[in-house]
């Protein structure tokens, strides 16, 4: 006797992972983090992106790590995991005063984390949620 309400749930499952290793950039995440408030010193930094590429294997452990070790520094991030290479590539939005806190943080929490390009970033480009 087969059980096949597993084998359906295996199948699906597997289809699912399938899916992901030819498609890598459905792993696509956004949120955005917004003030609470009237925070006058968060207006008086400018806001910048940080884009960086970390080891990945799990885009919600991912997710829960960036929000632990940064804590209210993050503002926004825009989040695309590659499961073929076990890696994620993360766009931060921090404030250009909470940059380089930012950056340690991430390097004690990554040893291997690659930075690239800081760029500042008006209000309008923060990533949205979609």
């Amino acid at each position: 006797m087969f059980n096949t309400s597993l084998s359906v749930s295996l199948t699906r499952s597997l289809m699912a992972e399938s899916m992901l290793q030819k498609c890598p950039g459905t792993g696509l995440h956004r949120i955005t983090a917004l003030p609470i408030g009237n925070d006058a010193a968060a207006d008086s930094s400018p806001l910048v992106e940080l884009p960086l590429v970390a080891p990945c294997t799990n885009a919600q452990g991912l997710r829960v790590k960036l929000h632990s070790v940064l804590g209210a520094q993050l503002r926004g991030y825009g989040l695309a995991v590659d499961p073929v290479r076990q890696r994620a590539t993360v766009t931060l939005h921090v404030h250009l005063d909470d940059l380089q806190e930012a950056m340690r943080s991430l390097t004690v929490a990554f040893p291997t984390v690659q930075f690239g390009r800081v760029s500042r970033v008006s209000r309008d480009e923060v990533r949205r949620c979609h």
